[in-house]
Parts: C-alpha cells; structure tokens; sequence
C-alpha cells in the first residue's frame, strides 16, 4: 500500500519535520566540509597510530588489515540495516549544504 506525497505533506505536523530536517542536513552539510580537512587529519593520525601500535607490540600488519576488514564489514551491514531512506530529508540537506560551502569560498 502506498500513500501519496501529497496525503504525506498535507500534514503540518510532517511538513514541519521535513523541513526541520532539511534544515539540519544543510546546516550538518555545510559545517562538514569546512571542517573536512581536520577531519581527514584525525582520520589519518588514528590509522597511523594503529599501525604504529601493532609494529610496536610485535603484531604483524597483515592481522591488522584483517581487522579493520571485519570492522568494514560490519558498518557496511550497518548502513544497509539503517539505509539513507531513514533520513532522507537530512541526507538531502547534507548534499545541498556540501555543494554550498563548496562554491563558497
């Protein structure tokens, strides 16, 4: 059974949180990529610190490798479970807040 878009916006309750939403994604969107770079920065010191902790304990980097695969494995199961049609409106915010803190410089 499906309800049309229109039954689902005539409603002031839900048009108000898809707005809400689209808001937060645009706002979460924009501030993302400002920050993208410290964000990669972190990213990059943890992995590196990871492997500089197994090299120092005597692992090998190849049972580390293993691990982040079990661990990618895991959050790709993750997103599939949740998938993108949840937040919809944020993800949708998200994109347009990226594109504008990207052609504004």
């Amino acid at each position: 059974m499906s309800i049309p878009l229109e039954t689902i916006i005539a409603d002031p309750r839900v048009a108000a949180a898809i707005v809400v939403q689209f808001l937060m994604g645009l706002g979460l969107g924009y501030f993302a990529v400002k920050a993208l770079k410290y964000v990669i920065a972190f990213i990059a010191i943890l992995v590196l610190g990871s492997f500089l902790s197994v090299w120092s304990l005597g692992g090998s980097v190849e049972s580390s490798l293993e691990m982040l695969g079990e661990v990618a494995s895991a959050v790709k199961g993750l997103l599939a479970v949740l998938g993108v049609m949840t937040v919809g409106p944020v993800s949708a915010g998200f994109i347009v807040g990226a594109l504008i803190s990207l052609l504004r410089k």
